[in-house]
């Protein structure tokens, strides 16, 4: 997903000594190394008002977040820094200040000092829990929505984020926001995080009904649901919940209003420790899945309420920090997003006895984040997508036995400050969920110049509802290539329809 790294934890280790309470709330307390004097000399709270997104870079961990400024008139200014609502924020001559304390030693704060033409603003950022702290550098830009019309290609159908008089909650830390969907017939599936799962009639997208909710098993204890794959098996629906916790959850949803958790399944990479399966991919009757710690695996649903683990794979050059993060199969080869490790290409015709045969890696700034695979033309080729600051689409050329296997042959972007998301692709068209860049078409019939045929920007702009992540917007996409539609799942906005034209 969805926060896929924003405010990125940070290994404790060689973290600084014990927090002082009232670290990083002067911009006195950070370095002075790049500042321009002035830089906002002449700005009041409402010109550096907005939204800004941030690569920062914390002694080497680089991670991408976000932050918002509000005018609070008077003077005064509000905001929030990464995810969290801002206890003092300045605005001076030289600085924009936004921090953020608890009283346990929790500290985020962010210094701007410096400011570019182009409207780069550059600074330095502590993180702090109880044991210490990080310190590095920050980079970035206000983001604004982009300078075009609403939609071009594609009209709105319908909208819904819970019946009249119980919206659906919207809440990054807490309550939830919409992550993924899928549709099956005339009902959507959409996971919503610390919500769980809804569930919604859309036979008439102009007139949405929810027919049952399913909420998380051990919210208290921090679980969250992130995706959702749907089968049907003798006669009987399943919704598959990728949990961070218990694996997957298999719920039995063929009456939405009774649905029913009927299975588990996931390994733990050791006694007590959870399994945290972050996406889930389903072909051919099997499940595969993204677990963090132990890699792919794959289990046997012909029975979902008793499902059957029959392999896996895992990266040689796996770390904590180089996992798997999503995944498309077809047939007998599956294609891993492993973050830094780029995108594996591997052999799963024998789940017990998995080969990797190709990959596509070490092209620049590696955060592997999603792919789908299409046949343009002679040619097989993934979609591949990153996910952090200037994350944007690489095409890459996945047709066995050529000398183009697994090179990028064209790549495709919006800007820096915002990144891609989710990817379908069928023949030589892409559709994706490219978060405050909304729902993106593209052209792949010419793979090595990939061309955007239509669009719909889901997100407002600066709004005081947004700005707790540099994740939102339209973050989770379902096809109904037969009709037309495209099913959105935008953090805020809940589940939205949209018809190409």
């Amino acid at each position: 997903l969805a926060g896929c790294g924003d405010d990125g934890a940070a290994a404790d280790a060689g973290a600084d000594a014990l927090v002082d309470l009232g670290a990083f709330d002067s911009p006195d307390d950070f370095p002075r190394d790049g500042c321009e004097s002035g830089a906002f000399a002449g700005l009041a709270a409402a010109d550096v008002e907005g939204i800004y997104h941030l690569q920062i870079d914390l002694e080497g961990y680089v991670y991408a977040t976000a932050a918002r400024v509000d005018d609070l008139g008077g003077g005064a200014a509000g905001g929030v820094i990464s995810g969290h609502d801002a206890t003092r924020v300045l605005v001076g001559a030289d600085d924009v200040l936004i921090r953020w304390a608890d009283e346990v030693g929790g500290i985020r704060a962010l210094d701007l000092c410096a400011r570019d033409p182009d409207g780069t603003v550059r600074g330095h950022y502590a993180r702090c829990t109880a044991s210490g702290c990080y310190q590095g550098t920050a980079a970035g830009k206000a983001v604004v929505r982009l300078p075009e019309p609403e939609t071009a290609g594609m009209t709105l159908r319908g909208e819904f984020a819970g019946p009249p008089g119980a919206p659906w909650p919207v809440d990054f830390g807490a309550t939830g926001v919409s992550v993924n969907v899928r549709v099956l017939g005339d009902v959507a599936y959409v996971a919503r995080y610390q919500d769980g799962l809804r569930i919604v009639d859309v036979a008439d997208p102009t007139a949405m009904v929810e027919l049952g909710h399913v909420p998380l098993e051990y919210a208290d204890a921090g679980e969250i649901w992130n995706d959702v794959k749907v089968t049907e098996v003798a006669g009987r629906r399943y919704a598959l919940m990728a949990s961070n916790l218990v694996g997957v959850v298999v719920v039995d949803v063929t009456d939405p209003a009774a649905a029913t958790i009927v299975a588990h399944l996931g390994t733990r990479p050791a006694p007590g420790e959870p399994i945290n399966v972050h996406t889930l991919f389903l072909d051919g009757g099997k499940a595969y899945l993204a677990n963090t710690s132990l890699g792919l695996e794959i289990w046997d649903l012909a029975d979902p309420t008793a499902p059957v683990k029959l392999g896996g794979f895992t990266h040689p050059g796996a770390t904590p920090f180089s996992y798997l993060h999503d995944l498309y199969v077809a047939g007998d080869r599956a294609y891993l997003n492993y973050w830094d490790l780029g995108m594996a290409i591997v052999d799963v015709a024998d789940p017990a006895a998995t080969a990797l045969v190709g990959s596509f890696a070490d092209y620049g700034q590696t955060t592997s984040h999603s792919c789908w695979v299409t046949q343009v033309g002679p040619r097989r080729i993934a979609v591949h997508g990153d996910e952090q600051w200037d994350a944007h689409v690489h095409i890459v050329d996945v047709t066995e036995g050529t000398v183009a296997f697994g090179n990028g042959i064209g790549e495709w972007r919006t800007r820096p400050e915002v990144s891609v998301h989710n990817i379908m692709a069928v023949g030589d068209r892409a559709y994706m969920a490219h978060y405050q860049d909304g729902v993106r078409v593209l052209d792949l019939s010419d793979p090595t110049a990939p061309r955007e045929v239509a669009h719909f920007d889901t997100w407002p702009g600066y709004d005081r509802g947004y700005g707790y992540s540099f994740y939102e917007g339209a973050i989770g996409i379902d096809l109904d290539t037969d009709r037309g539609l495209i099913y959105v799942a935008d953090s805020h906005r809940g589940l939205l329809v949209l018809h190409l034209e």
